[in-house]
């Protein structure tokens, strides 16, 4: 695993790997207009195995960000994130690497760390979203996720000790879990 550069790409980074990916932060997907670099946030990789199409290389593509409140620049910076560019030198990063030559399932999310429920919602409904195949969350959603996979991984022991995000998380939990009335305080 390599280092994220944030908090939350940390968190989905850990997240991916509790839930058996192997995980890599910004990866290259080509240079910008004034020679910098295009990266995607997180790509986790595992291989599945399917009864009826045998091993497929799942890859699981996360963007982390902050939606904007401008509709039409959020649909457009989306499309840019997932781009088929974008989408093939992944693939092709992980089939060369992996040495697989077979089926790929690409998996594509944009979790907005400022949970802005309307424009996450807007975007969810968004014919050019769904029809891209781009899932887009909250951060309560990644939040949830990340708590059913951590109380999974109680069923046979605790988040290892590398993962500090989980590991914060898991601390809360187990507070809660022995002080029922434990709540986060809320800042006025």
């Amino acid at each position: 695993m390599s280092i994220p550069r944030n908090w939350s790409e940390e968190l989905v980074s850990e997240w991916l790997c509790l839930e058996g990916y192997s995980t890599e932060v910004g990866i290259k997907v080509g240079t910008g207009g004034g020679g910098g670099r295009k990266e995607a946030d997180v790509v986790g990789v595992k291989i599945i195995e399917d009864d009826k199409k045998g091993r497929i290389l799942r890859i699981y593509h996360v963007e982390v960000g902050q939606l904007g409140g401008n509709y039409e620049k959020n649909v457009t910076m989306l499309k840019e994130k997932f781009s088929n560019e974008r989408r093939s030198k992944i693939v092709e990063r992980y089939k060369k690497r992996m040495a697989f030559a077979g089926e790929v399932q690409y998996d594509k999310l944009y979790i907005d760390i400022w949970e802005r429920r309307t424009q996450v919602e807007k975007l969810m409904n968004a014919p050019e979203i769904t029809g891209e195949k781009i899932e887009v969350w909250t951060v309560s959603k990644l939040f949830s996720n990340v708590f059913k996979a951590i109380e999974a991984c109680w069923s046979e022991a605790t988040v290892p000790e590398s993962y500090w995000m989980l590991k914060l998380l898991e601390s809360l939990l187990e507070v809660r879990r022995q002080n029922k009335s434990f709540e986060l305080p809320v800042i006025e």
